[in-house]
């Protein structure tokens, strides 16, 4: 790999700073690239994870479906990030979903081809996979403390709890 690119793709994607220039490589080499126009759905709530994104370039939103069928966002997305990580832990249906907010560019890391990488005991597969607990834990982190928040003022926090309508959504 190009010094570079590879300098580049290291400096904008946390994820991969662990990853020599050929553990990057295999990684990227599993990956697809996309640009995905603004306003595309790229997760939906309920499927199955079958890929993790890595955003280089746009902006996302994540948001649920509530009981009511209304939805609600989670959050807001910039490049450089990565989503849908918990496809490459587990098997459970997605828990959210991600909808561009801008034209965007992602690499797509494609699971069953993740997962080759983790049974050849590939290093970047574990490097990846260690890089991602802390990114998982802080995102925990951050729930827990809606959570205190909500139970310690639950009327402000209703409050703020943004409804969004289907066309607000991306």
């Amino acid at each position: 790999m190009d010094r570079t690119l590879y300098r580049k793709i290291v400096t904008y994607v946390p994820l991969f700073r662990q990853l020599s220039p050929q553990e990057l490589e295999s990684v990227i080499g599993i990956s697809r690239l996309l640009k995905v126009k603004r306003g595309t759905t790229i997760i939906k709530e309920g499927e199955q994870g079958t890929a993790m994104y890595i955003m280089v370039e746009g902006k996302a939103r994540v948001f649920k479906r509530l009981q009511n069928n209304e939805l609600t966002q989670l959050a807001d997305l910039e490049a450089p990030s990565v989503f849908g990580e918990m496809a490459l832990i587990d098997r459970s249906p997605r828990s959210a979903s991600v909808g561009t907010l801008t034209d965007t560019i992602l690499y797509q890391v494609d699971l069953s081809e993740f997962n080759k990488l983790r049974e050849a005991y590939h290093p970047a597969a574990y490097k990846v996979l260690r890089e991602l607990a802390p990114l998982i834990c802080a995102r925990l982190r951050q729930i827990n403390d809606r959570i205190g928040d909500f139970f310690q003022n639950p009327h402000e926090e209703a409050e703020e709890l943004q409804v969004l309508t289907p066309k607000e959504s991306l």
